[in-house]
């Protein structure tokens, strides 16, 4: 068998990084093959996904075809509907759309902390920084490294509405999370029951590469959260062969699930609204204001307009009865009102993850600065 007909996928990614991690941990548990090529320690490899696809960012896949799939949300998405087996989709139209609703809650929301505890503190910053920049020169990996460090910790954490007053709450959220997670995986081995699902996978990024690794926030989750660290190694190890045929998902009615409920209602949705009006007004950064936290001049996203569009998309799929569910489940905690307010907002981004990329239709290559440093998106 060549080495073509083995590996039909080539994911580029980095040991370290959050969405490598999600991506990665979806194709294990799937048994899809693929080759990983690590661009840690190929900085030719990582720019090459840039003249690829158009996005200087990992994880991508190449396929065997040449074609080329990124950003984690549409690829597992594309991947679910081209390899059969337990999808990571709950067939009940209203538990999937909380999976996907949880999933894009963990992707973005729970990026403020992950960037916090990996680049706050000094001893974090000094691994990470110098894990990073060896790409560029193992000989002066140390002073890039400081560098490089000090530069995360400035544009993903002080310039994107951290700051002394609300810092040790963007701390906090690490302990929020467990708070739902401790007792939630005590009684169940996945999020949503007894088989991952997308809700898994959203967490999983920042809690695998971030929390669950990184050298100070992973003692506090080898202390505080073990029955989190041992879901982190449970997922990472899963495989679709050896799960029970039968799945067992579990509606997020009890308890433990209310603060999380709250958070989604009163403090994501609201900021993927807010952040959404700014961009339809050209604002580049807006004074965010939610129910527990609230971030001056955080940086406008693009990206996160387009998740709004796409959760407002897979929210109208859904009959009025499974809609009604959905809105049930919330409604003690704030309502889903923040996910409709001033209609949708275009993030012209729609065209953009249309899968999978042909190299040859890619028109915007990424810039000198962007091919250093990267986009972090997922």
């Amino acid at each position: 068998m060549s080495a073509e007909n083995r590996y039909p996928y080539t994911l580029y990614k980095m040991d370290i990084s959050y969405f490598s991690g999600k991506l990665e941990g979806y194709l294990r548990y799937k048994e899809i093959p693929y080759k990983a090529v690590e661009c840690c320690d190929d900085l030719r490899a990582f720019h090459r996904v840039g003249y690829k696809t158009g996005f200087q960012k990992v994880p991508a896949i190449e396929m065997a075809d040449g074609k080329w799939l990124f950003d984690t949300t549409p690829t597992i998405q594309w991947l679910e509907n081209q390899h059969t087996g337990q999808s990571v989709l709950p067939s009940d139209p209203g538990l999937r759309f909380l999976a996907l609703l949880i999933e894009d809650y963990g992707d973005e929301w729970l990026w403020r902390p992950a960037m916090w505890w990996r680049w706050v503190p000094k001893s974090s910053r000094a691994l990470l920084g110098r894990r990073i920049t060896k790409i560029y020169s193992k000989r002066l990996a140390i002073p890039l490294g400081f560098y490089f460090g000090r530069r995360q910790l400035s544009e993903w954490v002080w310039r994107d509405g951290v700051n002394k007053h609300n810092s040790n709450a963007v701390r906090d959220m690490l302990f929020r999370e467990l708070e739902l997670l401790e007792p939630l995986l005590e009684e169940q081995p996945f999020i949503l029951g007894s088989h991952p699902s997308i809700a898994d996978f959203g967490f999983f990024g920042s809690f695998f590469r971030h929390f669950g690794n990184d050298p100070v926030s992973a003692e506090v989750i080898r202390r505080q959260g073990p029955n989190t660290y041992e879901w982190l190694a449970r997922l990472w190890n899963a495989k679709q062969s050896r799960m029970a045929e039968e799945v067992n998902w579990q509606w997020p009615e009890a308890e433990h699930w209310r603060p999380l409920l709250k958070r989604i209602a009163k403090d994501y949705l609201p900021y993927l609204h807010q952040n959404a009006v700014a961009f339809s007004q050209g604002k580049k950064r807006f004074d965010y204001v939610g129910h527990s936290h609230v971030f001056k001049q955080t940086v406008t996203t693009s990206y996160r307009v387009w998740c709004r569009q796409e959760l407002q998309r897979n929210f109208s799929l859904l009959n009025k009865e499974d809609r009604m569910k959905v809105e049930t489940l919330f409604e003690p905690v704030g309502g889903l009102s923040s996910l409709q307010e001033s209609g949708i907002i275009d993030s012209r981004m729609s065209n953009q993850f249309e899968l999978p990329v042909d190299p040859q239709k890619v028109r915007q290559k990424p810039g000198l600065i962007t091919r250093y440093y990267g986009q972090p998106r997922n």
